[in-house]
């Protein structure tokens, strides 16, 4: 008996759910309001249960009393439960709202009015001039990793006002079977493109980059500088860049400096700057990735004297030049060596390589005082000391020692194996992989 008597219970419990459901689509039918998927065909009662969960799109129809321009006391609970699934905060649905009044060439200030009225009570539920959405959206961001943002949006609204007499029967009925005659449907549909922005992201470059000097290649992929996923933030204005070379040797000997670092001792043989309008700060990003790429031509000697590229990094102690993992392009007509940094090194790059100190003798002559053109002062077991780049033959010639020499680029074509390019952006047009 009891066990009968469960049974029943459960036979009731799907029934009232079953009726709960089915009363949603078929309330329009009795000439009552109601909350309604739009479906082509018939939906049973689990997929409209699956439906009804954050739904892609929904609607609530509301019957006005004749003449009357107020919605009915009786509706406030669905207009509530429609605001309640609409503009939940924990919804990751971003919906947009159509508000449709459906009368006839007689009545339409008193459509146009019913449909003011409805639209009032979604911006008086914000405490807004007009209906204002809450959200929590989840970002990835290239400074801050995966995040959450709290957005505000004003939620997109279309009002339309319908003549029956105009339309033809299809379009006068929700669900094959509910009539719109007289009514106010308002749709709610997921549009994050309409609510949050045609981009919904940012990025900086906007696409796969390819910036050239004389010499050098700045590679830059879409977004390596800054990108924001799936954001309605306004897009800062599109980066420039521009590249300053410093790879002539005998202007670089002349007024010769060793790399900065406390520690270190890196001979330079050639040197770049990187500007670009859109700087990061060091402390401001805690996720960059080296993914932005430098690359210059180089020699066969360069690349046996293990010639490499220098970078300003950035720690809590300070910043100092650090080599970058620097790899050979592989293959092409002109040899090129690439070095990975990231957006908060768009500063001085080096090409450059570190010695020790008993190997100073190896690259350069000793100076007999700092004032000598071209000395640099290297701390050597505690003593100043000075030493110079190159000396001057008989002929009036820089002569250099031989493993120094072999890091510059000295050819006897004098650079006539590579063509000028402009700082025109070029998309990445298919890079040599590298080693």
């Amino acid at each position: 008996m009891l066990h009968k008597i469960i049974i029943k219970l459960r036979q009731c419990r799907q029934l009232l759910v079953f009726s709960f459901y089915f009363l949603l689509l078929t309330a329009a039918t009795a000439q009552t309001s109601g909350l309604i998927i739009p479906s082509e065909k018939p939906l049973k009662p689990r997929e409209l249960e699956k439906a009804w969960t954050n739904p892609e799109q929904f609607c609530l129809l509301l019957h006005f009393d004749t003449n009357d321009s107020t919605y009915r006391e009786a509706d406030l609970d669905l207009l509530d439960s429609a605001y309640n699934i609409a503009f939940d905060r924990d919804n990751p649905r971003l919906y947009t709202m159509s508000i449709e009044g459906y009368g006839y060439a007689n009545n339409q200030e008193l459509m146009k009015s019913r449909v003011e009225s409805v639209y009032r009570y979604f911006t008086m539920r914000g405490h807004e001039a007009m209906p204002v959405r809450f959200a929590y959206n989840p970002i990835h961001c290239s400074c801050h990793g995966d995040t959450m943002e709290l957005i505000r949006f004003e939620v997109p609204t279309d009002k339309q006002i319908y003549d029956c007499d105009s339309l033809p029967p299809s379009r006068l009925l929700i669900n094959k079977d509910i009539q719109l005659q007289g009514t106010v449907l308002v749709t709610f549909r997921h549009d994050p493109i309409e609510c949050i922005g045609g981009e919904n992201g940012c990025f900086l470059p906007a696409q796969d980059s390819n910036i050239r000097a004389y010499y050098t290649q700045l590679i830059l992929k879409k977004g390596s500088i800054y990108a924001v996923y799936n954001t309605k933030d306004e897009c800062p204005p599109p980066v420039e860049l521009s590249i300053d070379e410093h790879l002539n040797h005998q202007q670089l000997v002349d007024r010769y400096f060793l790399v900065p670092h406390r520690r270190q001792i890196i001979l330079p043989v050639g040197y770049v700057v990187l500007h670009s309008s859109f700087n990061r700060k060091p402390d401001e990003c805690r996720y960059l990735a080296d993914s932005i790429y430098v690359r210059f031509p180089v020699t066969e000697e360069q690349l046996e004297a293990g010639l490499k590229i220098f970078a300003k990094r950035y720690t809590a102690k300070g910043s100092e030049f650090k080599s970058v993992a620097t790899k050979k392009i592989k293959g092409g007509p002109v040899l090129m060596i690439q070095g990975a940094i990231n957006a908060t090194q768009f500063d001085t790059i080096f090409l450059a390589k570190r010695i020790e100190v008993d190997e100073i003798s190896k690259y350069l002559y000793n100076a007999d005082s700092p004032t000598e053109q071209g000395a640099v002062t290297i701390i050597v077991k505690g003593e100043e000391r000075y030493y110079k780049p190159f000396r001057v033959d008989g002929k009036g010639q820089y002569d250099y020692k031989k493993n120094f020499r072999a890091l510059l680029r000295i050819v006897e074509s004098d650079e006539d194996d590579l063509e000028p390019v402009g700082n025109d952006r070029f998309r990445n047009d298919g890079d040599e992989e590298i080693e």
